[in-house]
């Protein structure tokens, strides 16, 4: 079975998608067989991998479509997409008026069809709570929260790290968490301040904080150009940090 990240918050412009797009590039870089699931509505995956944006989360679990009619070549070795749209919204809806357990279907249709690949299988989330955000929570092996250095950020992720709570407690996740600060400026004050409140915070519930990734145009500009940041500026300070994540990533799981 492929190992589950997935990357979440419970509020809006972190680098959530930024850092679905360019961890899974990363890994498939290393060679690994990587499939990343857009649950977000936005479906803003597909475009930072240069691609559109298409219903296929809907076709997929409601529409009666098949995995491999809704998977998408990124054009890149080892790197799949399963790309959605705000159709995705309407999947949710669906499946909970029908009765359905969200987690047994995102389980079932993202998950348990594979054999034996690919290795990962990498969630975006939107930031609204419940439904395929806490899906894709239950089923992970390793939580990757977003956390940008602002002072509203933290409620975001004071948010997520209840809801992880919700879940263990209920016995419905047993994986592991990691925070990633983002937009991070350490010129600025409320950037330095934010990002000890950050550590301080998640201490208490043991959920390690890792290196900062630094406000970057050039994050942007690859955005801009459907690339991962590997391709867009391999030498840049973003890359190099979004590399030391993806390191710390094949460590953990």
């Amino acid at each position: 079975m492929p190992k589950v990240i997935t990357i979440a918050s419970q509020k809006g412009g972190v680098g959530k998608t930024t850092t679905a797009s360019n961890l899974a590039s990363g890994l498939a870089l290393r060679g690994k067989q990587v499939v990343v699931v857009d649950l977000d509505p936005q479906g803003q995956v597909a475009i930072t991998l240069g691609l559109s944006p298409e219903p296929g989360v809907f076709n997929l679990m409601v529409g009666g479509l098949l995995l491999n009619q809704v998977l998408r070549a990124s054009g890149r070795p080892n790197l799949w997409l399963v790309p959605g749209d705000k159709r995705t919204g309407t999947a949710q809806i669906v499946l909970q008026a029908e009765g359905h357990s969200i987690t047994q279907a995102v389980r079932e249709s993202f998950i348990a069809p594979w054999n034996g690949q690919p290795d990962f299988v990498i969630f975006d989330t939107a930031p609204s709570v419940g439904g395929f955000q806490e899906a894709a929570l239950a089923v992970a092996d390793l939580v990757i929260i977003p956390a940008a250095t602002d002072h509203l950020a933290l409620f975001g992720v004071k948010g997520l790290v209840e809801t992880l709570a919700s879940l263990v407690k209920s016995g419905q996740w047993r994986g592991q968490a990691l925070a990633l600060p983002t937009f991070y400026d350490e010129v600025t004050r409320q950037s330095q301040l934010s990002l000890k409140s950050l550590i301080t915070q998640l201490e208490q519930v043991h959920f390690p904080v890792l290196t900062p990734i630094h406000r970057a145009t050039a994050l942007r500009e690859a955005t801009a150009e459907g690339k991962a940041i590997f391709e867009y500026a391999p030498t840049s300070r973003a890359a190099q940090e979004y590399a030391a994540l993806i390191w710390k990533v094949l460590e953990e799981v």
